[in-house]
């Protein structure tokens, strides 16, 4: 238990220390992650509750949880002001085979992110799915500085980066001997392309 409480503590610190690098401050940006964060605890826990006392499918879980979610989804483009903007370049995409092509692998990788993520956490728990799920967040910035550009790398972010990574890699080891460990670390790395 030591180990997780350290590897959660590694973690943190390796975001804190990240953060102080980023000489971008926004503020809005910084209440939008937060705002992630705490709905992705909520509903892994409720994942690993209802996964676990009602026996639900990651199937199930998944089909609830767009439901549940689709009102903060449409509450949040409409307070945005995205929602105009949002079908305008839908209407002007619409057209495009590549856009077509690109939507439809987006969702496809979205469903499999979010089912071996969900299954991950029925089969775990939602600590474990946390803990590991930094190693997608990495393998997301480390792709957006390459890809994005943008955005000045500095040794705090690097050595943010290293230290969350230590402490996803670490995390994992007490629980090696579940089957769907393997799983997990393939939620971890998928990068998100649907949010």
């Amino acid at each position: 238990m030591a180990k997780v409480i350290l590897s959660v503590i590694c973690t943190a610190t390796g975001v804190l220390i990240a953060a102080l690098g980023d000489f971008s401050f926004d503020l809005y940006g910084y209440c939008m992650a937060l705002t992630s964060v705490f709905f992705q605890t909520m509903y892994l826990i409720l994942v690993e509750k209802s996964g676990a006392e009602d026996g639900l499918s990651s199937v199930d879980l998944m089909f609830y949880n767009s439901i549940l979610s689709l009102p903060f989804l449409f509450f949040l483009i409409i307070a945005t002001g995205e929602f105009p903007h949002s079908l305008t370049v839908l209407s002007a995409k619409a057209a495009s085979l590549m856009f077509g092509v690109i939507l439809v692998i987006s969702l496809v990788m979205g469903i499999v992110l979010n089912f071996t993520m969900f299954w991950c956490t029925i089969v775990n728990s939602a600590l474990t799915t946390t803990i590991v799920g930094v190693l997608k967040g990495v393998g997301s910035t480390t792709l957006g500085f390459d890809l994005l550009g943008g955005v000045e790398v500095l040794a705090l972010n690097v050595t943010g980066l290293v230290i969350n990574t230590f402490g996803g890699l670490w995390a994992p080891w007490p629980w090696d001997h579940h089957t769907a460990v393997g799983l997990c670390f393939f939620a971890a790395v998928t990068p998100p392309i649907v949010g």
